[in-house]
């Protein structure tokens, strides 16, 4: 077995219990959840998603779209249970969603997957009474960048003619949490544990050495292609991430530069590291997950400041098609 797959494979089992099963939400008993709903027939076996809600007789739910992480290799839905069960609890319609895994998915694979379940939820979003105005993407680790890629390609058409998809809808909000965001300096800088070089090339298909003739060279990363319409975004980061360090830096840069609304959080102990807000009972994690609670409000509430007019012309193209 692959070293990267088997360490990462290996942190889902391990984390499993303090993540999903002694966490204690309140609300949990009033949430009902639907497993195992295929978005796509592209892939029977992957392409599944749960959804979770508390039902209600009237409005509308503002939307979160959950991708979980696991290295591009590992992981899968069942291991964000708790985060789904915790979004829903709050008033979300929780969207968690499964995607191909390395090495048997290559790249761009997951990224088609991820928008075909994005189209779903559009296709689905009047029988459920979801408010696509206020949706946003959230997701971890590798979760964390294909968040970070859904929310660019969703207001960039350049990006999504690239994966030869068509995003339906546009997020109002992502929450990023210690996300992968460029490739290429991940590659020229060895993350504590080494684990890159694998990754990349089971994530690709390719060796590292090819990556200058790689033919998604320039779509790989998120960061060329956040513009001034990317989402109002939350950025959680550890200083010292053993999986993703200096990573958070690239992102935070972008959001400045295109002037789009952020707030963060990150930790600076080695202790709290990569993705330490899904321990949920450390200080740090308590702080980090009140305010992406507060942030997640404000989206509800319709306080983020966000390109609505994007959004609004993907809902008429798909209210036409």
């Amino acid at each position: 077995m692959d070293i990267a797959k088997f360490v990462f494979e290996a942190i889902d089992v391990a984390f499993n219990k303090k993540q999903n099963k002694s966490m204690r939400i309140e609300g949990a008993d009033k949430v009902v959840i639907t497993k195992d709903v295929l978005y796509s027939d592209n892939d029977i076996k992957t392409c599944l998603l749960d959804y979770y809600y508390i039902p209600k007789k009237h409005g509308l739910y503002p939307v979160l779209f959950n991708i979980h992480g696991g290295g591009f290799m590992a992981g899968g839905k069942q291991y964000r249970k708790a985060l789904s069960t915790w979004f829903a609890a709050d008033g979300f319609f929780v969207v968690n969603v499964n995607y191909g895994l390395a090495p048997e998915c290559h790249f761009p694979t997951p990224i088609r997957h991820l928008i075909a379940a994005l189209n779903w939820v559009v296709k689905f979003s009047k029988i459920f009474r979801l408010d696509l105005s206020r949706m946003a993407v959230y997701g971890d680790s590798a979760g964390g960048y294909y968040a970070a890629m859904l929310a660019a390609i969703c207001t960039n058409s350049d990006l999504a003619a690239a994966f030869k998809v068509k995003p339906r809808a546009a997020f109002s909000a992502a929450i990023l949490n210690c996300g992968l965001y460029n490739i290429e300096y991940s590659l020229k800088n060895r993350t504590a544990l080494g684990l890159n070089k694998n990754v990349f090339e089971s994530y690709t298909g390719i060796s590292e050495d090819e990556f200058g003739q790689y033919e998604y060279k320039d779509f790989c990363s998120p960061i060329p292609f956040v513009n001034k319409d990317f989402p109002a975004t939350f950025i959680v980061y550890a200083e010292k991430d053993l999986f993703c360090g200096g990573q958070y830096n690239f992102m935070i840069d972008a959001l400045e530069k295109n002037d789009i609304y952020y707030e963060s959080y990150h930790t600076v102990s080695m202790k709290r590291n990569h993705c330490f807000s899904l321990e949920w009972t450390s200080r740090e994690a308590k702080e980090a997950n009140a305010l992406i609670k507060k942030f997640g409000k404000k989206l509800m509430d319709g306080e983020l400041p966000h390109y609505q007019s994007q959004t609004d012309v993907l809902i008429r193209e798909c209210e036409k098609s």
